[in-house]
């Protein structure tokens, strides 16, 4: 049996490993071939020396993937120079300013839209959609499996375009789909809220250790994650089907992550009350995302073509996908947190004799103050969503006793739109302007919060007493 190990230059991902060594073991003579991302490294096994495959036939078998082969480590030739990593840096710094600057903006106070809206209205919610929190989540989807898609992809061919025409292609045919089926069924087509977190909470999971692997991270590189490609490739036995399956099905999955202006979508095209009006209302909002989507495959597709801009590229890449999925985790989380054990502290708010509960407010507004009397044996508990803030910061009520909650809607932005009420409400409040009322009964003492269906909005404080 005689054996040989080369230095792999080119890998980037756990998609490069393996499409390596599939075709690799998959050449005359070749018994096994055994590639090691994190030390860039093949092992090739066959019968005799003389069935080993030559450097030469390997850099010409990989030469248009982007793969070159050695017998010695090449330490120098891939590595990004000072100047590189500095702009890299920047740039990635400016987009999360940004980011903060859209997310936080009250660009889209006062705009709204409701199932009365013509489709150009719901368009246009699905550009500001692209600029926000929702496109931050799909878009770093987008990110972190672009390396999964153009590896083993001649990225000069037609070919390599495929895999991002599938993606958006497939989202739009779901928003589609989806958005009939909830207008045709309206409350029985029920999207469960918390499964729906639970599901965003493993997508960002998954793009954390993709980004990690992307920036270079060896101990991530050990890491070789199963997507729905891979196990399509296993059943089918076709890697191809796998690779064309792995777009379709993240595409059709990014209608269920819970971004505030979907919710909004989801919620209108329900309560139009029929398949054709809740098609078009979700189609119209999926075609508005679509712009910033096709500037970011368009991007990948751009830079992986040029070998000066592709290491560069994909630095940037792997920090934005860990930047967002880290934002994405840490509010997703804070969603899902269970309500403390009652808290001391609120003996020291002060009672707010309108409402019958303790409230602390941020800034008192006339909106709030403006309180009608307690309806006999219930409690009212108020709340004001202005901008991308709620208030007040806190609020106390009793426990066991039917509630009445009245949200103002002054001009809420974004997310800030579809509240959150973990443990007090079960589903996701979409705010109209003006007062929004739902009803409860308050649950067990303890601490609970309020936030935006993606727990970006600075959680109100509710102490159940």
């Amino acid at each position: 049996m005689a054996k040989q190990k080369y230095f792999v230059q080119g890998m980037h991902c756990p998609a490069c490993e393996t499409f390596i060594e599939k075709t690799v073991a998959g050449m005359k003579g070749v018994k096994k071939a055994t590639v090691s991302l994190a030390d860039a490294t093949l092992v090739i096994e066959a019968d005799s020396p003389d069935e080993l495959p030559s450097l030469f036939r390997l850099d010409q078998q990989f030469k248009k993937d982007g793969y070159t082969f050695h017998k010695q480590m090449n330490k120098t030739s891939s590595k990004m120079s000072a100047g590189q990593v500095a702009v890299v840096l920047s740039i990635f710094l400016a987009i999360v300013a940004a980011f903060a600057f859209f997310s936080n903006s009250q660009l889209l106070e006062g705009f709204y839209v409701n199932s009365g809206s013509n489709l150009w209205a719901f368009f246009l919610f699905g550009v500001a959609a692209g600029l926000s929190s929702c496109a931050a989540l799909v878009g770093g989807m987008l990110l972190s499996v672009q390396d999964t898609w153009l590896s083993g992809r001649n990225t000069q061919s037609g070919k390599a375009a495929l895999p991002f025409i599938l993606f958006n292609g497939s989202r739009l045919a779901a928003f589609a789909l989806l958005g009939g089926l909830l207008g045709l069924l309206g409350g029985l087509f029920r999207i469960s809220f918390t499964v729906s977190v639970s599901l965003t909470i493993a997508i960002a999971l998954f793009m954390f250790v993709i980004g990690m692997q992307m920036i270079g991270v060896k101990i991530f590189q050990k890491i070789k994650l199963s997507p729905a490609g891979k196990l399509v490739s296993s059943i089918t036995g076709s890697n191809k089907l796998g690779q064309t399956w792995m777009p379709i099905v993240f595409g059709a999955v990014t209608f269920f992550v819970p971004c505030g202006f979907t919710l909004i979508a989801q919620s209108q095209a329900l309560s139009s009350g029929s398949f054709a009006q809740g098609l078009g209302i979700m189609t119209a909002f999926a075609l508005g995302t679509l712009p910033m989507l096709a500037v970011i495959s368009y991007s990948s597709l751009r830079f992986y073509r040029n070998p000066r801009f592709a290491n560069p590229f994909r630095l940037l890449a792997g920090l934005l996908v860990v930047f967002f999925a880290l934002v994405t985790l840490n509010n997703q989380i804070r969603l899902l947190r269970l309500p403390e054990q009652e808290s001391s502290q609120a003996a020291a708010l002060p009672l707010d004799i309108n409402t019958g509960a303790l409230a602390l407010r941020k800034e008192p507004t006339a909106a709030i103050q403006d309180q009608a009397a307690i309806p006999a044996g219930a409690q009212i508990m108020r709340m004001e969503a202005k901008g991308f803030a709620y208030f007040p910061d806190t609020i106390t009520i009793q426990a066991g006793v039917p509630t009445r909650f009245e949200i103002t809607d002054n001009g809420s932005t974004g997310c800030a739109r579809a509240v959150y009420a973990n443990g007090l409400y079960p589903d996701v409040i979409v705010l109209n302007p003006g007062l929004n009322v739902v009803e409860f009964t308050a649950p067990a003492a303890g601490t609970y919060q309020i936030s935006c269906s993606m727990g970006m909005v600075d959680p109100v404080t509710v102490i159940v007493e």
